[in-house]
């Protein structure tokens, strides 16, 4: 086993030996066929010179560091989000130290590590990710309380990805997690996201998937994410609950919204 942390900041070496730059980055496809995504290409800081973004095919480890088994002049990119691929994310800045949601467990958490494990054929794969404090001792180079700590991870297969481009990706990704998820679990995944979010689950879904979605949620949830919706999105979903449900929920929708103000005893009451 292997973490994105331990690769991150490795050295890589041209085919002649000569310092190229570190890893800075590795980007997995969502769109991967494998039940683990393969890690796609690593992305290289050098410095005075633009950074490289090759496939991982194009590298190979030797002695603590990764050495390039070609030219590397075809690989720098100007710009790294009009480099990246659609359904291409980097599991540092879109993953690691980020929030997810943990289907399997109903639980946020935050990532403080990317597990990774060696093919027998060269590849490098994303198992899942770590979230206990644990890892984040490991990272700090505390291995002895590290391992008082435990592990505590979430298969790659069962979290949500919450940063921005991570929550698109995986939305517009039909292999993704999410799109396997029943109306229970999507409902969990949907109360555990802030409202933008939820409202991008709600409207990938056909009127009647949502209008399910909903149902399975708390009443507090569906109304905050329904309000956030176009009324005309909004009054498809509702639309395609059964009769009495969707009454219910007319009249709550119809209800103008409370606001609950706090009172400071910092600030005198005014009279």
């Amino acid at each position: 086993m292997l973490t994105l942390s331990q690769v991150v900041g490795t050295a890589v070496r041209g085919p002649d030996g000569t310092p190229m730059g570190r890893v800075a980055d590795l980007t997995v496809s969502l769109a991967d066929p494998n039940p683990l995504p393969m890690i796609d290409r690593v992305l290289i800081r050098r410095p005075h010179a633009h950074d490289l973004l090759l496939p991982w095919s194009a590298v190979s480890a030797a002695q603590g560091s990764l050495s390039l088994t070609g030219e590397a002049a075809g690989f720098a990119i100007d710009s790294l989000a009009a480099a990246l691929d659609d359904d291409e994310i980097l599991l540092g800045r879109d993953v690691l130290d980020t929030q997810v949601v943990d289907i399997g467990e109903q639980r946020l958490a935050r990532v403080a590590d990317v597990v990774l494990a060696r093919t027998p054929d060269g590849h490098m794969e994303v198992v899942g990710v770590e979230v206990g404090f644990g890892a984040v001792l490991r990272r700090l180079g505390l291995r002895a309380l590290a391992a008082r700590a435990g592990r505590d991870a979430v298969a790659w297969s069962d979290l949500h990805l919450t940063s921005d481009r991570g929550h698109a990706v995986q939305l517009a990704t039909p292999r993704s997690a999410v799109h396997h998820l029943d109306a229970r679990a999507l409902a969990t995944l949907v109360a555990r996201l802030d409202t933008g979010a939820a409202t991008a689950v709600l409207a990938t879904q056909e009127p009647h998937a949502a209008a399910e979605i909903v149902r399975a949620g708390p009443d507090a949830v569906g109304e905050r994410v329904l309000r956030a919706l176009p009324d005309t999105a909004a009054a498809q979903i509702v639309a395609a609950m059964p009769a009495e449900h969707a009454l219910t929920w007319r009249r709550r929708l119809a209800r103008p919204r409370t606001r609950r103000f706090l009172r400071s005893h910092v600030w005198p009451r005014r009279t």
